[in-house]
């Protein structure tokens, strides 16, 4: 079983995107869950969101202590995220403008704002850079692109699900592995 946490701040998208990915694993025939954490968040306020995947059924509903992959959707939540817990041999992916190392752990990299940014996904409090990121995230674990696709269409068909598409897309082939 893969188990995966979110970190980003309220309004980001973290749970839309906890939801997606579990979508893709559903898509891509394994078993997703998606876990959302709903404490006191408020728009800006650090949250988090976790999702688990597996080729068979999943029997755990708690949230994710030492996940194997953590995604990091502001750089400036990465040392808080890592302190919070990840696998000994997790992956960090993270959305930052230039390349982020993160000790002890491989880590991969996406600029998720800019790619909102140019697909026009933006509202009055910023860009929706979840979108851009389950690109990132789908490539990373190994999901492949048409199943992200199918994904994106499926939640949103028609114009909405286009501009989607072309970020998530561009993000599926833009993340970068970072070399220590």
């Amino acid at each position: 079983m893969l188990e995966l946490r979110i970190n980003g701040f309220g309004g980001q998208g973290s749970v839309t995107l906890a939801h997606l990915l579990a979508q893709a694993a559903l898509e891509n025939g394994e078993q997703g869950q998606a876990l959302p954490f709903f404490g006191v968040e408020r728009r800006g306020a650090p949250v988090r969101a976790a999702v688990r995947m597996s080729p068979t059924n999943i029997y755990a509903h708690s949230q994710c202590e030492l996940p194997d992959y953590v995604v990091v959707m502001s750089e400036k939540l990465t040392e808080a995220a890592i302190s919070e817990g990840i696998h000994e041999t997790g992956t960090v992916i993270i959305n930052a403008p230039q390349a982020v190392a993160v000790k002890k752990h491989p880590t991969w990299q996406v600029d998720a704002e800019a790619i909102a940014r140019e697909a026009g996904l933006i509202s009055a409090d910023g860009p929706f850079i979840n979108i851009p990121l389950f690109g990132a995230v789908c490539r990373v674990l190994n999901i492949p692109q048409h199943i992200m696709e199918q994904t994106i269409v499926n939640k949103w068909p028609g114009h909405n699900g286009e501009r989607n598409l072309g970020a998530a897309s561009k993000a599926y082939k833009s993340v970068i592995q970072i070399n220590l």
